[in-house]
C-alpha cells in the first residue's frame, strides 16, 4: 500500500499530465502495478521516490501530442526510460 497522500498505478504519460500541469513532483516504479508508477507531491516520501520536474514532464506532453493516434496508443504503455530517451532525441533534433 502505498502512503497516504501518493497517487499509485499511474502510466508514465498521466504522471507527466500531473506535473506538467501542477508543478514538480516525485515518481517511483509501482511496486503494486508493474509497468506503471506512483507519483507523490515534493517531500512528500522517503528513499526510492527520484523528481520528476514539470520540463520534462511538458516535453513528454508536447511529443506525445505530435503522434498519430495509432502510435499515442503505443506510446502510453512504454516504460518511462524508453519515453524519456525518445524525446529528448526529439529534441536535440529539433531546429
Amino acid at each position: 500500500m502505498c502512503e497516504p497522500g501518493t497517487r499509485n498505478g499511474l502510466t508514465f504519460l498521466e504522471c507527466c499530465e500531473i506535473v506538467g500541469s501542477g508543478g514538480l513532483r516525485m515518481i517511483r516504479p509501482s511496486s503494486e502495478t508493474p509497468g506503471q508508477y506512483d507519483l507523490c507531491e515534493p517531500f512528500e516520501n522517503g528513499k526510492g521516490w527520484t523528481w520528476l520536474d514539470a520540463v520534462t514532464a511538458n516535453v513528454v506532453c508536447q511529443v506525445y501530442s505530435a503522434l498519430s493516434p495509432e502510435r499515442q496508443e503505443k506510446f502510453k504503455a512504454l516504460p518511462a526510460g524508453v519515453i524519456l530517451n525518445f524525446c529528448w532525441k526529439i529534441v536535440e533534433k529539433a531546429p
